[in-house]
Order: C-alpha cells, then structure tokens, then sequence
C-alpha cells in the first residue's frame, strides 16, 4: 500500500464472528492460538468460557458469540482464541473465542467512520468505536479498554 507523506498508517487484525467482521488494533494482540477447551470458573458469567494457561500466564477465555447473543456454534473449523493485552502486561491479557481470525491489514484516517451502525448486544455495542470500510467489508472496530471494562463488570 502506498500512501502519501503525512498520511498516517494504523494497523487492524479483522476476525469473523456471526457473519460479522471485527477489528482489534494489532499492536494489542498477543497470540492467536488455536481452539482448546478453557477450564471452567464456577459462578462467571455466562459469556466466560473459563481459563487457559498459555506460557504460564492463566487467560480468562470470553466467547464473543455470546457477548453478541448468538449461539453457540462448535462445528466451525477455523475457530481461534484471539489473547489481547488491555494494558500492556501479561496480568492484563484476555483471550476472545472467534469464529475465524481474518486478516492484518494496515488503514488510513479516510477509511476510518467514526459512525458505527450495526446492532448487536448491548456489551459489545458500547464498546464498538468506529466502522472501517476495506474492500467490500464493513470492519467494526472494538475499543479493548472498553471492552474489558464490561467483561470485568
């Protein structure tokens, strides 16, 4: 991509979820692992799957689907575990089940909307902070210290 001087360049992991795609900021993202079975917490909430233990840093796992209000749905082949650090250190990191992990790509302040239109469950909505257009997708862009904020609620 080439882009003119002044232009500044951000860099975006898209993920699927539902039929809808998704965006964390990459520079946020620790690991993409594959799917394994999280230890159950008793008493969490029903959108927290359990926790993993990747490198000796124990993750709470939290099923996007879920925080959407979409069922459950095993049979995907490609789902992943995205582990994003909400403030830099490992105490901070929280893994996202998704359907599919999309692509990295890099996006420049005209394909970023401030609007975001798309309906979804009332956790993840106040977490949504802009739309990116890429191609022919509309990429809905998450607002991790937002989003922890909710799951930790």
């Amino acid at each position: 991509m080439e882009v003119e001087e002044g232009v500044s360049l951000s860099s975006v992991t898209s993920f699927k979820v539902g039929g809808e795609y998704f965006g964390f900021e990459t520079v946020r993202i620790r690991h993409i692992l594959e799917m394994s079975e999280p230890t159950k917490v008793p008493l969490a909430k029903e959108y927290v799957m359990g926790i993993i233990n990747n490198h000796g840093n124990m993750i709470p796992v939290i099923d996007f689907r879920a925080m959407l209000g979409l069922p459950s749905d095993d049979d995907l082949p490609e789902t992943s575990i995205v582990v994003v650090s909400v403030d830099g250190t490992a105490e901070s990191y929280l893994g996202f089940k998704v359907d599919e992990v999309d692509e990295v790509f890099d996006y420049t302040e005209s394909q970023y909307q401030a609007d975001v239109v798309v309906e979804v469950n009332r956790l993840v909505q106040r977490s949504l902070q802009a739309t990116l257009h890429v191609g022919d997708k509309f990429i809905y862009m998450i607002n991790l210290d937002e989003l922890a904020k909710t799951v930790e609620e």
